[in-house]
């Protein structure tokens, strides 16, 4: 016989996007238990490791130098030849404020929906998804012990890979267009402005995607690569790719590799519907990853935050059906939706852009005045200095 457990929410997943939606509702006074398969939370990284300083105030909490190492000033983008264009955080986008420790992030995420009331288990890992009436029954793992768990709704924060947002009848197939396969070396003994995230751009470095450098310290940084699985499919390989630039580059040529992190990452719009009966979609899992960058933190904070206040709701009115829970599709397509559909069509764009024309583009934004990160104005940008890419670029 297995163990049974009867909680109001039952969270998948220990990210953040699980533990923030498990805060919330744990602060809303009701009971809620996460799950996480791995031993660790935030083990192992799998990021960047770039995220907004908006999360702050949006999350209601203080700048601490033991998960942050960096702020930053702002992006660099790097176009093949070399030109440069330097654009502040307000427009760079949500991975340039901090670059942070990401295992230790998480974790205090987690700690804080502990210290709130939620309770945790890791080596817990989910093997099946049934509804029941006014609920439902999610079978785990726990320690090598069988666990049932009867939830009145389940969040589906299991990442990326995520298998419960399909056991719950929810559609998460990919497009092989819309993901990419992204290895990243932790560096030290490396020559970077700590202040600034570097983009490099161009078939000349990465065809279908790009380098990014996120400095942790004045020597030390993540250096990475994502390439898109239609040019994997074809041959690409991203380590390939990677060693060849930094072998190339002066900066990074001598530094030594203290990490290595590898894995795939959606470059495509969220998924068409984040909520059923039950159940709730949040994070990765539901693909709310910026495109064009490939972060997912903030994002999976936002989402965690609007699942956590709906379930709240929908337990005070005794309704976790789909209707009881559309509050949270309509919350977090109004703060993030229109910026991830921005960022796709932007990224769709950039994948069919040869190696000049992305030059003249970074050539004449670089010497632009950029207000913010729309279309019309990075238009006004380029329109400046190649009126002719105008066209090009709109088509």
């Amino acid at each position: 016989m297995a163990d049974e457990h009867i909680v109001d929410a039952l969270v998948i997943g220990g990210g953040p996007a699980g533990s923030i939606t498990a805060y919330e509702v744990a602060k809303g006074g009701y009971n809620v238990l996460m799950i996480e398969k791995r031993a660790e939370i935030g083990i192992p990284v799998r990021c960047g490791e770039g995220i907004s300083k908006e999360i702050l105030p949006i999350l209601d909490i203080e700048k601490d130098p033991s998960w942050i190492c960096s702020e930053m000033d702002g992006a660099r983008i790097i176009s093949p030849c070399g030109n440069v264009m330097v654009i502040g955080p307000e427009v760079a986008g949500p991975e340039t404020g901090f670059v942070i420790r990401r295992e230790i992030f998480d974790r205090m995420l987690a700690e804080r929906a502990a210290s709130a009331g939620a309770n945790l288990w890791v080596n817990a890992e989910a093997t099946s998804f049934e509804r029941v009436e006014n609920g439902a029954v999610v079978r785990c793992i726990h320690d090598g012990k069988d666990v049932e768990i009867h939830a009145k709704v389940v969040v589906a924060a299991d990442g990326f890979e995520s298998q419960v947002a399909r056991w719950g009848g929810l559609n998460t197939a990919l497009a092989e267009r819309d993901i990419d396969t992204c290895i990243q070396y932790e560096m030290m003994g490396v020559d970077v402005d700590p202040k600034y995230v570097e983009f490099y751009m161009g078939r000349r470095f990465a065809p279908g995607g790009y380098i990014w450098s996120f400095p942790k310290g004045e020597n030390i940084s993540n250096v990475g690569i994502g390439l898109n699985a239609t040019l994997i499919k074809r041959g690409g390989d991203p380590k390939r790719y990677l060693d060849d630039f930094i072998r190339n580059n002066d900066r990074f040529s001598k530094g030594i590799i203290t990490e290595i992190n590898a894995g795939g990452v959606s470059v495509g719009l969220p998924i068409e519907k984040t909520v059923a009966d039950r159940m709730l979609v949040v994070g990765d899992a539901a693909r709310m990853i910026d495109p064009l960058t490939g972060g997912g933190v903030y994002t999976a904070c936002i989402s965690g935050q609007e699942a956590g206040r709906t379930i709240v709701k929908s337990l005070e009115n005794d309704n976790t059906s789909a209707e009881g829970l559309g509050g949270y599709e309509r919350a977090w397509r109004d703060r993030v939706e229109d910026q991830l559909v921005r960022n796709y069509l932007a990224k769709e764009k950039l994948l069919d852009l040869d190696d000049e024309v992305l030059d003249k583009v970074i050539e004449g934004l670089s010497e632009y005045d950029l207000k913010e990160a729309s279309t019309q104005e990075l238009l006004k940008g380029i329109l400046e200095k190649h009126p002719e890419l105008v066209n090009e670029l709109m088509g």
